[in-house]
């Protein structure tokens, strides 16, 4: 049985059915690091699940990449906004290491969903994690001050600073490279 699926039964419990149902979407993609698995302006439909490596997401603005997050091992990627919208993405996803995803197509899964209760359940759940996900990040740029950003994300994610780039998580928490290693010493003081 695929990593995936485990995972996800760990979410709702899965019939055998549901199980060989996703069996038979199911791809793997292996990403060689900076290989894309979204590209900005390029239609991507599909959903990854991370087996192994990392992927980092950012846009580019004034020619700089701003990183906006970092999926690891046992997550899901993909540009739900242009999925749901039926446009082009307008960030890109990128392989920080080698990658190994397992991929299915999001319209295959919703066509599964109409005929599995049980999925169409699981479907809802992983799009309000990932909603409030990204609402949680969003409000932190409204309320939450850099130092707080700094340490939510050593709560959330302590894998990030071991292996992401600093200057891919200063862009993360919208700071400079330079603030991020103030916050740093400040915390190896403390």
């Amino acid at each position: 049985m695929k990593k995936i699926i485990q995972v996800l039964n760990n979410i709702v419990p899965l019939s055998d059915q549901d199980c060989n149902s996703l069996n038979e979407i199911l791809n793997t993609v292996y990403l060689d690091k900076g290989e894309y698995w979204i590209k900005a302006d390029k239609k991507n439909h599909n959903v990854a699940f991370i087996d192994e490596g990392y992927l980092r997401k950012f846009y580019v603005k004034e020619g700089n990449e701003i990183t906006d997050f970092f999926y690891f091992e046992d997550d899901f990627s993909a540009d739900l906004p242009s999925i749901l919208g039926g446009t082009n993405p307008m960030a890109s996803i990128i392989a920080m290491q080698q990658t190994t995803l397992t991929t299915f197509s999001y319209h295959h899964f919703n066509e599964l969903c109409k005929q599995s209760p049980t999925l169409e359940h699981l479907h809802r759940l992983i799009i309000e994690f990932t909603f409030l996900r990204f609402y949680k990040r969003s409000v932190s740029f409204i309320l939450q001050t850099p130092k707080e950003r700094y340490y939510d994300l050593i709560v959330s994610y302590p894998d990030v600073f071991q292996r992401a780039a600093q200057y891919h998580i200063a862009s993360y928490l919208g700071i400079s490279p330079q603030h991020l290693s103030r916050l740093r010493r400040q915390k190896d003081i403390s």
